[in-house]
């Protein structure tokens, strides 16, 4: 048994409550390391009368092993002491406690839950577990033919300063489109008035920018989206503003004696366009960033969060750069929106590990640019072998609960990163191989405008060209579309377990479960076929090269 690698800590993640009167148990070891390991808890007031809850082996990569169990209470959590009893490979038993190992249960300190309150529950809405998205950059997937200003031809490549026209309007009217496909949620990137054709540089949160359309154009592509089952998340920019930002202005203008001194982090004074002259996104002058530990912008920001939520009924918030934000005012802006709007989500981005900003005074999930990270590595490149995929997988899922990985937003691709294609060398079989894997894995598959057309493009601009309408790869196309009417089929694939079979030359298959739904997926990558043997009572499944093979 290797004590080092054992953890275990009387708060989250390592117990979620998953009611007042139920609640998970994580503990942590090393990979390999244990046979068996069970809860021993009782209440302080009752030591005599203990009970026994075995864990099972949730998951583990090449290094630490999960295990966990959820254990029902006959009253609300309270005054609650416990323990684990463990035994390794060898029969050896020990008692693991506050105080570490020991060979006894009485030689050292228990754990203690005092309080379950009703605020510590784990909770997302229920529609975002295993949710299909849809990404739009509203200046580059579609117009209706009234476009405003100077704009590039539809198919001009695509720079950082250039618009092609893009409006709401022209999203409305493709969203019959987006129902064929499946999409269930659109995200949008930001649609309030800012600077450059990204919009990250906020000029006004309560108007949306004309480049665009008006706030009736919004509420209506809302309005449509909702008539066709498809709900509409906002690109929410409270980090930073744009230098154009009214309050900034001011403290432009006023310097020290601003009213608005402290929205920001001014660093020196007078202050210019110079990232000297006070902090900003990325070191990036053009965006300086706003001081979340104001109650004034907090407030302020709590006020945009809701007006949208009540003016035009969308149905949550992606949050950008939501690893810069300040916490406390993240936690604020979730009570806030949650008290009146509970099932609003409230999507944060992060391009690293998100546990320490999910779970029930955080964000409901993440964008999982980890979960990209290992497509990108095994099927667009080649450069992570199949244990290694699954090592990083499991990884990935044991940093969250299991609520939060229903809902994490798995992407191949965004604004921000190079299209999936153009990683996989043009090469269509690594994108097909891709849509299934993130259509089968689990959580909420996301969609990158345009990637189930087959466009390409390299990083920030070239990933932001305009919607190839005019050349779609149709068969690309159909493929996405069978893949989102399996998943819809399957309650499996959108709450189910999820087992990995197996993980070695090429070869990468798990099954998905829930009740009697079963969906077995088997990659190929490699050159020749692979035979996957299942039970004995089932004939092995062949699987070509460069395939997958899904067995309902």
């Amino acid at each position: 048994m290797q004590p080092s690698a054992i953890r275990h800590f009387s708060f989250y993640p390592f117990v979620q409550p998953l009611a007042r009167n139920r609640a998970r148990f994580v503990l942590q070891a090393a990979a390999d390391d244990l046979r068996a390991c069970e809860l021993i808890w009782w209440k302080r007031t009752n030591p005599e009368e203990r009970r026994h809850v075995p864990l099972t082996l949730r998951r583990q990569d090449g290094r630490v092993a999960h295990w966990q169990a959820e254990a029902d209470f006959p009253e609300e959590i309270h005054y609650i002491k416990y323990g684990f009893q463990l035994i390794d490979n060898e029969g050896d038993s020990r008692w693991y406690g506050s105080d570490g190992l020991c060979p006894r249960q009485t030689a050292a300190g228990s754990f203690e839950i005092l309080q379950i309150n009703a605020t510590d529950v784990l909770s997302v809405p229920d529609w975002s577990r295993g949710c299909v998205y849809y990404q739009i950059f509203p200046d580059r997937f579609a117009h209706n033919g009234a476009k405003s200003g100077h704009h590039d031809s539809w198919d001009a490549a695509p720079t950082r300063e250039n618009y092609l026209g893009g409006n709401l309007k022209g999203i409305t009217a493709r969203l019959p489109y987006l129902r064929d496909l499946g999409v269930e949620c659109i995200y949008l990137n930001p649609v309030f008035l800012g600077d450059f054709n990204h919009k990250y540089a906020t000029t006004d949160y309560l108007k949306v920018d004309p480049m665009f359309g008006t706030e009736p154009d919004l509420i209506e592509l809302v309005e449509q989206a909702h008539g066709l089952g498809i709900r509409v998340i906002l690109d929410g920019v409270f980090n930073h503003v744009g230098i154009h930002f009214a309050p900034f202005m001011d403290l432009m203008e006023k310097g020290e004696s601003s009213a608005y001194r402290d929205w920001f982090y001014p660093k020196q004074f007078p202050i210019r366009i110079d990232a000297a002259c006070y902090e900003c996104v990325g070191d990036y002058p053009y965006m300086p960033r706003l001081n979340g530990a104001n109650p004034e912008v907090r407030a302020y920001v709590r006020d945009v969060l809701l007006y949208w939520l009540e003016r035009a009924h969308i149905d949550g918030w992606r949050f950008d750069v939501a690893d810069e934000l300040d916490r406390h005012a993240c936690t604020q802006w979730r009570e806030a929106i949650k008290a009146k709007y509970p099932d609003a989500l409230m999507l944060c981005e992060t391009w690293g590990d998100a546990s320490r900003m999910l779970g029930p005074d955080g964000f409901d999930c993440a964008m999982n640019y980890l979960f990209r990270d290992a497509m990108i590595g095994f099927f667009a490149r080649g450069t992570i072998s199949a244990a290694g995929l699954n090592d990083r997988l499991n990884g990935m899922l044991m940093r969250y609960s299991d609520e939060a990985d229903l809902c994490m937003y798995n992407l191949l691709g965004s604004h921000d990163t190079a299209r999936f294609l153009t990683e996989a060398g043009g090469e269509k079989w690594r994108l097909r191989l891709a849509m299934a894997f993130q259509m089968l894995f689990p959580g909420a598959p996301a969609i990158y405008y345009g990637d189930e057309l087959g466009m390409t493009g390299e990083n920030d601009p070239g990933c932001r060209g305009g919607m190839a309408w005019g050349k779609p790869d149709q068969d690309l196309l159909n493929w996405q579309k069978r893949l989102i009417r399996l998943r819809k089929k399957h309650l499996s694939l959108r709450r189910g377990s999820y087992t990995v079979l197996a993980a070695k030359d090429g070869l990468f298959a798990f099954v998905r479960e829930e009740g009697n739904d079963r969906v077995t997926a088997a990659f190929n990558t490699g050159d020749a076929p692979q035979t996957l043997d299942l039970t004995e009572t089932e004939e092995p499944v062949h699987i070509p090269p460069r395939s997958v093979k899904i067995i309902e």
